[in-house]
């Protein structure tokens, strides 16, 4: 009820600015942007000046070109359009008035790199319909890391210890790739981010309510990485060498080309980190009248690359062809130190120690993408977009684990493990989606087939000096296929001073779980099958009543699929007394989710979203034994979510830029372990992230970035403590601007240790967790070019959805 009060509150208010704000009678500008040879050129800088060549109003063009601009002011301008690579259109001069521009053709400039001039300032954050743009490549702290590190900055985004991704409060983000989805899930996308450098990024986009071209995944929204493309003409390219220090030495590498003529594009990169990582954690619990103290020092060893390679060939000005192949490789070893202190509560006294040790003395990870796609593009505005697309994906791990309980130095027990963990998937898709004017509007339909096998087998030895012993019941193989057919059709048409967009996708699941595994010897099978049709309708509205304010609401229904290896019952073991485990009958969970946002110039947004969601799921920590807890994904009852955020940016000198970003959301879990564990847990919570950059002299730039979270619940019942930190970085441009250096601090004081907390009858538990965030980095970035020219094309892949769900 009082969530019900504050969004009618809120509402309310912005009818009352409605009313005000359309009294004024308001005039539109609009048009498309093409190149020479009638191409589309997106995110052109569209800019309105008037006589005393004073800029008023500025946008961008859109993926097809189009822009549109609402002013009331009366005057005399002229109308400038920008584009890298080009030649500036000017206007004639003209009064105010309604005014199409129809097809503006921009000329291609032939100028060297060394002869560019940057004549506008890009804000750090941008707001687009109901999407806004972080755009990293402006922020220097976020240069030298890994895209996690860019991704922890941006707003209302939150990673926590566990590498679990918050979007306002709520987990459950789908995280997209240049408009294609990861095809990995929490774990392995936090593994491949930091094989990501933060160098090769443009922008993250966050998109609060998504139409329904876009798969349904993603209950809290999409956030949507775009690396840097290059627009340069011939042969150009940009590399990066750098070096970061925390507790242990690291090395990052970043290499890119692009060579352009006029029907042929050919793109490509390379990147790596090298060296090891720390991670330390610890748990304190309380279980049946005894303690268990432990603590693990974990370090990570393995070596991350990514590489890609991609074509396009311009049949003609309306037929373009092209291939892109990816890959990402983590291989490497590993190591965890976990000791453990047995005693009891409120003494002093310990009764004995397990020390376990795990040595991953293989650890390897290979995923590879190829996308076919064909592309047919008028200038009437019809599109057709046909992606065929095959993935691969493979990991392997070998680990040999100790279990020592001694008593002052005492040996009393030894148990040893070996694990071999195995999983392959391999992922098909294909999909056409079609794109063309209607009744004054613009209307996107489309299909969508992918077909997903996986095959993950488990072997689990126990190991008595020199013989190993099978265990049959730590062992299994585990098949799951999956069928995912989907259809869309969505429209959006300007009503005046409004713009309305309705769609509805059609999404059906077809999928067969093959568990088999031994019980005495004997074989036993377990099938698990699920065929589920569902609708998800989406709906938005904004209204730009006058030039500088623009108003927006949006609906849509979501849905969050079990990642793969969360269906699988494999144990992995910290040790003998701790262990994570598949759950093959997990459920995908369903929300409805509504979003209220106000822009002003893009330096005032306001967000208002609210989420409910069913059949919700979470990693829970739960006891098994007397002794023993399991980490487990397990489908709890509901949840809920609101959230209000406030991001503004500010100027008060030319040499002082201020970006604040705020959150505050409410969380309300209504969930049950079980017939007896019933739990409604609310939390109010906050995120504060100030991010300030400053010019200096001797041709320097400086910025300082902090931010505060609260007291948060997280997960299904875990409660953390507040974290903060502070981040410093200078900046200095050599060589004709062609050359960069960077130096950032981060986590100065190491604030963002977490603690958290999990409580309920007979267990108590206290976790804590550092994963060196306390670095610094030197970085050395070096761009060379030719001339200038369109860059590669940016496309989705037709596996957009099934690979965000790989662990």
């Amino acid at each position: 009820m009082c969530i019900s009060k504050t969004t009618l509150l809120i509402l309310s208010c912005f009818l009352i600015n409605f009313k005000v704000l359309a009294q004024t009678v308001s005039f539109k500008i609009k048009g498309r942007v093409l190149n020479e040879s009638y191409q589309v050129l997106s995110a052109a800088s569209i800019s309105l000046f008037n006589l005393e060549n004073k800029e008023l109003i500025k946008s961008i063009s859109k993926s097809n070109g189009e822009f549109e601009i609402i002013y009331n002011i009366k005057g005399t301008y002229s109308l400038i359009v920008k584009h890298t690579g080009y030649q500036d259109y000017k206007s004639a001069i003209f009064e105010l008035s309604d005014k199409d521009f129809g097809i503006i053709s921009l000329t291609s400039n032939a100028q060297t790199l060394n002869e560019v001039v940057v004549q506008s300032k890009q804000n750090l954050i941008e707001v687009d319909a109901n999407s806004i743009i972080y755009n990293v490549s402006k922020s220097i702290t976020a240069q030298g890391g890994n895209a996690l590190d860019a991704l922890k900055n941006a707003p209302g985004i939150f990673i926590d210890n566990n590498n679990s991704i918050s979007l306002n409060g709520k987990q459950g983000a789908m995280i997209l790739l240049d408009g294609k989805q990861t095809y990995l899930s929490s774990k392995e996308i936090v593994d491949l981010l930091r094989s990501m450098p933060a160098s090769g990024i443009k922008s993250i986009e966050i998109i609060n309510s998504p139409t329904a071209k876009y798969d349904a995944a993603g209950s809290s929204g999409i956030i949507n990485i775009k690396t840097l493309k290059s627009q340069v003409k011939g042969f150009n390219g940009t590399a990066t060498a750098g070096l970061s220090y925390g507790v242990y030495l690291r090395q990052n590498q970043d290499l890119s080309f692009n060579y352009r003529n006029d029907k042929v594009n050919v793109y490509g990169s390379y990147n790596h980190f090298f060296g090891n990582y720390s991670y330390l954690y610890g748990s304190d619990r309380i279980q049946n009248g005894k303690t268990y103290d432990s603590f693990t020092d974990d370090v990570d060893k393995r070596k991350k690359m990514g590489a890609r390679l991609g074509a396009d060939y311009n049949i003609n000005e309306k037929h373009t062809v092209g291939i892109l192949v990816n890959g990402n490789f983590i291989f490497g070893g590993g190591i965890t130190d976990t000791e453990t202190d047995i005693g009891l509560p409120n003494s002093s006294n310990i009764d004995q120690t397990l020390k376990a040790i795990n040595d991953y003395y293989h650890q390897n990870t290979e995923r590879y993408n190829v996308n076919l796609n064909y592309k047919y593009e008028d200038t009437l505005g019809k599109i057709i977009n046909i992606d065929a697309d095959y993935g691969y994906y493979e990991k392997g791990a070998g680990n040999f684990q100790s279990n020592i309980y001694s008593t002052q130095n005492n040996i009393i027990k030894e148990n040893y493990y070996r694990t071999l963990n195995g999983a392959k998937i391999y992922l098909k898709a294909f999909k056409v989606d079609y794109t063309t004017n209607f009744w004054k509007g613009k209307l996107e339909t489309g299909i969508k087939y992918s077909a997903i096998q996986t095959n993950n087998n488990s072997k689990f030895y126990q190991v008595f000096n020199t013989i190993e012993v099978f265990d049959e019941r730590r062992s299994n193989t585990f098949k799951f296929d999956e069928n995912i057919a989907s259809a869309y059709v969505n429209y959006k048409k300007p009503l005046g001073k409004w713009v309305l967009q309705a769609g509805l996708r059609v999404e059906n699941s077809a999928s067969e779980g093959e568990l088999a595994f031994k019980i005495k010897g004997i074989d036993s099978l377990e099938n698990i099958k699920r065929n589920y049709t569902n609708l998800f309708p989406s709906f938005s509205a904004s209204v730009k009543p006058s030039a500088n304010h623009n108003f927006s609401f949006g609906y849509s229904r979501r849905i969050d699929r079990p990642a793969y290896n969360d269906l699988n019952p494999f144990v992995y073991l910290l040790d003998e007394l701790s262990f994570w485990q598949g759950n093959p009958f997990l459920k995908p969970q369903l929300s409805h989710r509504f979003s209220l946002q106000y822009a002003y110039k893009s330096n005032t947004i306001i967000s208002l979203n609210f989420a409910h969601t069913n059949q919700y799921s979470a990693n829970i920590t739960d006891t098994t034994s007397t002794s023993s807890i399991v980490m487990i994904p397990r489908n709890l009852g509901t949840q809920q979510n609101i959230s209000l955020s406030l991001t503004q940016q500010y100027s008060p000198t030319k040499w002082w830029d201020i970006t604040l970003n705020g959150t505050v959301y409410h969380i309300q879990n209504k969930i049950a372990f079980d017939q007896y564990r019933n739990l409604n847990l609310k939390q109010l919570a906050g995120r504060l992230n100030i991010q300030q950059k400053f010019k200096m002299p001797y041709q320097i730039t400086g910025e300082v970035l902090g931010f505060l979270n609260s007291k948060r619940l997280l997960g299904a019942n875990q409660i953390m403590t507040p974290t903060s930190q502070i981040d410093l970085g200078l900046q200095r441009n050599f060589l004709k601007n062609t050359a960069t250096l960077r130096l950032a601090f981060t986590d100065i004081y190491k604030g963002s240790k977490a603690n958290s907390t999990q409580n309920f009858d007979g267990f108590y538990l206290k976790n804590s967790s550092y994963f060196e965030s306390r670095q610094i980095r030197l970085n050395f970035t070096y761009k060379f070019a030719e001339n200038k020219a369109k860059g590669p094309r940016t496309r989705n892949s037709a596996l957009e959805n099934e690979n965000g769900r790989i662990k």
